[in-house]
Order: structure tokens, then sequence, then C-alpha cells
């Protein structure tokens, strides 16, 4: 019989539950006494917010939607400050108001490409706003500050409280600010003289979460804190990641079991069946068939195909592009025109211990190859392999009233006053204008020539409609980019911003080069203002400023033209440079700038290595988009005024 310990004094039970419970100690004994509540996602709901908390949050999502270049730590500042009344209102007139005078702490800072794909969605009327950027309750920011005090005790309470300020009093966003700063702690360093550990606690021993074990029946969970917010943003930080690597583990661990146990049985009954391509012995669970003789194929001769597919040479010798899939490899046959059945191939490599992202490598490879091969004109996303077909959709015309809106509040002066012109013509011959436009109509139905150029007329203004804006629809990528620069899009966006300061530099450097003069001496740059082309340099060098050649004492104003000149233009006489001539600066300034934006040309196109990128890249720069022919620019407004 077990030992039940006995209190010195009182009562040994106090109710008829606990002479069940043999193995507390009886003193004192109160229903839920040291016991640990978890938390539990299903049961646990979050509380609902504060009224007023309420309101401040759905007033910054407001002004985040109307200012998304803004960050909300400063709406945030200025929402605490006012009344409940005409929040938003007083908020959006300051800001419009302070426009111009933003400085880099208001306004949000541009992430990188390769955090852009980590980085939280955009408010807008379909999203809420995010957690982070949110009012945060009392409850919350208590349980926060007690939670970091136990989890960082080298660190002062006060930093704690500054860096919870800074992040707004978010945890996630705060612990790894402070485990930054735990590693520089003094207090650290001397605790290290005498025993080395870890500056914070490890996800084990953290002291609000509980890691339980497989080979016990612990439970793993959150301490409740008080916060079920809190204790909802522990829970997907610590517990969710380790029950998804257990669970992981212990899938690997059941299919290494279950497939050592079918192995001795297959041996036992003597149903291995042999691979045509290695010619081990395998299960037939771990046998690929081919689609044309039957030929038998183990799951590792598959994937070391289709490794070496996608990594190696062997793409176009293994790979079929008309069916998608993987030829047959037999080396007993090597005329087998099989295929591989594709779930076969995905069952080969999601098999634990495979590389879970090899099925998809082999499909975005297979689709991106069979996409080229097809001819067909794609848009694609410049920051994955997603790609559309670039149709331009048939071209629809407006009704009249939706013609004449356009015309009168979207199109050029120029159609405005020949819409004037034709309104008084239609008034007087309405007749024949009908016949012209029947005939007009008719060419361009039945002329290739005439429809090929309304065509190209069509997709141009439709392109223009469009916009730059590219939309990914892959669910693994889900950006925004540009169509032309291929870039990551931001707002506001500036195509091929690197390229457009390399040219202005080059452009602006070749100008500066050209009406400058560098005393050969001591090096000295400068530029003539005003008076004789006789410079004299502070050293002391004295040189022409037309042609740069030193002038020395001997030849003094010798140098120059003395033939009098009652006419002035050009001596004729001798070829002396002028005493008072100047040269042409903004000729040589244009001649200048044209070499170097030659030059810039020939280098960004050997760099691009696409004549049609570096076409875009160049009219996106010097802002030549103009229309190729004189009639294209008339033709492309008017399709455009009468296209819906």
């Amino acid at each position: 019989m077990d030992y039940v310990p006995v209190p010195k004094a009182g009562r040994l039970w106090y109710s008829k539950a606990d002479f069940f419970r043999p193995f507390r100690t009886a003193t004192g004994a109160t229903a839920g006494e040291n016991i640990i509540p978890l938390y539990d996602p299903t049961l646990h709901r979050e509380a609902v917010d504060e009224p007023d908390l309420k309101d401040l949050n759905t007033a910054l999502a407001t002004l985040v939607d109307i200012f998304p270049d803004v960050e909300p730590e400063t709406f945030r500042e200025m929402l605490s400050n006012l009344s409940e009344s005409s929040r938003v209102e007083i908020v959006t007139e300051q800001m419009l108001k302070s426009d111009a005078k933003r400085t880099r702490k208001t306004l949000r800072k541009l992430p990188s490409p390769e955090t852009t794909a980590k980085r939280r969605p955009r408010p807008s009327a379909h999203t809420a706003l995010p957690t982070a950027d949110a009012f945060r309750g009392e409850s919350y920011k208590k349980a926060v500050k007690q939670v970091l005090y136990q989890e960082f005790k080298t660190l002062s309470h006060s930093s704690i409280k500054a860096v919870m300020a800074e992040q707004n009093y978010s945890y996630t966003q705060s612990r790894p600010v402070l485990q930054q700063l735990a590693a520089k702690s003094w207090r650290f360093s001397l605790s290290n003289i005498w025993a080395r550990r870890s500056p914070f606690v490890a996800t084990g021993e953290h002291p609000n979460i509980m890691m339980g074990d497989t080979t016990t029946d612990q439970t793993t969970g959150v301490r409740r804190t008080g916060s079920a917010q809190l204790d909802q943003e522990l829970h997907d930080l610590f517990v969710t990641p380790a029950l998804q690597q257990r669970r992981q583990e212990q899938l690997a661990t059941d299919f290494a079991l279950a497939s050592q146990l079918n192995d001795t049985e297959a041996k036992e009954t003597e149903t291995l069946f042999d691979c045509e391509c290695c010619y081990g012995s395998v299960t037939f669970e771990q046998l690929a068939i081919c689609d044309d003789n039957c030929h038998q194929l183990c799951f590792d001769c598959v994937r070391r195909s289709v490794n070496e597919a996608l990594y190696g040479q062997g793409w176009s010798q293994s790979i079929d592009l008309q069916k998608t899939t993987l030829r047959c490899f037999a080396q007993a046959d090597q005329t087998c025109h099989g295929r591989l059945p594709g779930n076969i191939i995905r069952r080969a490599l999601a098999e634990p211990g495979a590389d879970e992202d090899t099925w998809n490598e082999l499909q975005k490879s297979m689709a991106s190859e069979a996409l080229v091969k097809s001819g067909l004109r794609l848009q694609r996303c410049g920051l994955c392999q997603y790609a559309e077909v670039d149709e331009v959709p048939s071209l629809k015309l407006r009704n009249a009233r939706g013609i004449l809106t356009h015309i009168v509040t979207r199109s050029s002066a120029t159609l405005q006053i020949m819409l004037l012109f034709l309104t008084a013509a239609t008034i007087l011959i309405t007749a024949p204008l009908i016949m012209i436009a029947c005939l007009v109509w008719m060419i361009i139905t039945l002329v290739p020539p005439v429809a090929a150029i309304t065509d190209a007329s069509w997709s141009r203004v439709y392109k223009q409609r469009r916009g730059l804006k590219f939309e990914c629809r892959n669910p693994t990528c889900s950006k925004i980019s540009c169509i032309r620069c291929t870039a990551t899009w931001r707002d506001p966006h500036v195509c091929f911003e690197s390229e457009k300061t390399s040219l202005r530099t080059a452009i602006e450097s070749s100008a500066t080069a050209a009406v400058k003069r560098t005393c050969p001496r001591c090096l000295l740059s400068f530029v003539k203002a005003s008076g004789c082309n006789k410079l004299v340099c502070n050293c002391g060098y004295t040189m022409c400023y037309i042609c740069r050649q030193e002038v020395t004492s001997k030849e003094g104003y010798g140098h120059f033209c003395q033939h009098f000149r009652p006419s002035g233009g050009r001596c004729g006489e001798c070829e002396r440079c002028d005493l008072y001539g100047a040269e042409d600066e903004e000729a040589a300034i244009r001649k200048a700038t044209q070499t170097a934006e030659k030059m810039w040309r020939e280098r960004e196109g050997g760099r691009q290595g696409d004549t049609h990128t570096t076409q875009l890249m160049v009219e996106a720069l010097i802002s030549r988009t103009g229309h190729g022919r004189w009639y294209e620019g008339l033709l492309d407004a008017v399709v455009d005024a009468i296209a819906a």
C-alpha cells in the first residue's frame, strides 16, 4: 500500500472527494490548489475590447487606410491626445496641412525586396488592422510586462518598459529586441564568469510554457497569464511550432516502423519486386509502373531521376513536356515510350525523409518550360514564376453618352475641339458623316492592314488603361510587381529608380565637365563667369579659356587675335583665339549630354542583355514614350473615346 503523509494537526479530509485523493496533501486542501490552469485556444476566446479602445482602433484603421504611407505610431500618438468626438476629421485635417512637412519618422519605411514577402498586408477596406499596430488594452500590457520580467531577469525593469513602449507593447516584437539587449548586458557578462548560461531562457524553460514529453503523459501548453490575447500569442509563438515538429517526428517514426514491418512481412512471404533500374528488391508499396510496358521502378530511383532532372543534366532526357511527367527509365528497355503517372511521382516525393519542395519545383519547371514552348504572349510576375496569358480583350464600344462624357472630361483639347467641329458639321451634313463612318468601319473590318493598325491602337489603349501594376495570383507569391521594370510595387512607384539615378549622375557629370576648366598645375577646377579669355590661376599658371593652351609671359596677349573687326564674327586673317569671345556653352552641354546618354545606353544594354527591356528602361527614364508615327496619337485618342 502506498504511503500517505499524515498532517501534524487538523482534519485529514475536508470532504468526501478528498478521501479519493490519497496522493494530495490533506492539510489546507481546497478545490483547485496547486493546479496550474493552461490556455486552450478552443475554449478561451479573446475578451471583447473596451468600448473606448474599440473606437480608437476603428479610427486608427480608417486613418491608416486613408494615409497608407504614414506610420501607425504617428496616428496612435495623435488619437490618444484627442477627445472622442471628431477624432478622424481632426487628424485628417492636421495630416493634410502638414503634408509637405512630414519627417522620416512620420513616413513608413520602405521594406527591402527580401522582406516584402514576409511583411504584413496593408490595411484596406477589406482587411482588418494588424494587431501589432492597434491600441493595446491594460490587461494585455500588464500581462506582457509580467511575462517579460520573469523571462529577462538580467535586464532592468526600466529597459523592458522602454522596449515595450517602442514596440507598442507587443510581446512578439519586444522579445527579439530584449534578447539582443540581454546578450550585451553587463549583468550577464559578470554572471558568465562563474557559470556559462544563456542570457535569455530557451523555449522549454520559458516561465509560461509547459513543454510536455511524448514518453510521459505531460501536456504541452501555455500557463494562463490573465490576458487571452497574450495567451494566444504565446501559443502561436512557442506551442504551435513545437506541436507541429512533434507531429512530424511522430509521423516519420510511425512511417519508418510501418515500412520496417512491411519489409519484414514481404520477405517472409516472398512478395518482393525487382526494380528494373537499380535491380533492388522493394515492396509493392514502393513501386512505380510505367503506362506502356509496365516496367517496375522503385521510389528511390524515381527520386534520383527527378533530382537529376532538376539539378543535373537529365532534364531533356527524363521529362516529357507534352504530358508533364517523368519518362520511363528502365535499363532493360531503352526504347520504352512509357510515362510514370503524376500521382505516383508525387507519392514518391512526398514520403517522409524526402524533400517536400521537390514536387513543387518539378511542377514549376515543367509548367514554365511548357509555357515557353507554347509560344503564347505571357505576362509574368516579376517576383516568382507565375504567368498569365497577356490577352487583349475584344474592342467594345461605349454608348453615345459615355463617349461624350469621356471626351468632355478626360480627352485632350485637340479631340474636344474636333468634337465641336464635328458637332457643327453633323448639324449641317448628317447623312454624309454617317456614310463616311460606315465607310471607315467597312475599311477597318475588311482591309487587313487597316485592321492591324486599329488592333495595335486598341492594344496600346488597353495597356494604358490597365496600368503597370501586376497582381500575382499565385497563392505562394501574392505579390504586386511592375510590368515594365518587374520590381516590387511600392506606392508611389518609380520605374528603374536606381537606373534613373545613374543616368542623371552621368548626364550631370558630363554637362559639368563640358563647361569647366582645370588647371594642369594645381588641378583646380573653375568656370568663367565674365571677363576676357586670358585666365590666371591662383598658383600663377596662365591659360586660354577657349583652347586651354598655356599662355606664357613672353607671349602674353599675342596669343589672341589683334585684328580689328568692325562687324564682329570670326577673324578672316588669322586662326588665333578671340580675347573676349565666348564659346557656345549650351551647345557644348547639349553635345556632352547626348554623348553621355549614348554611352549609358550602350552600357545598360550590354548589362541587361535584352534590347526590348533596355528600350523600355530608356523610355521610362528619359520620358521618350511618344508614338512612333504621326497619326498614332490621334488614333489612340479616338479609340480610347469610343472603346468601352
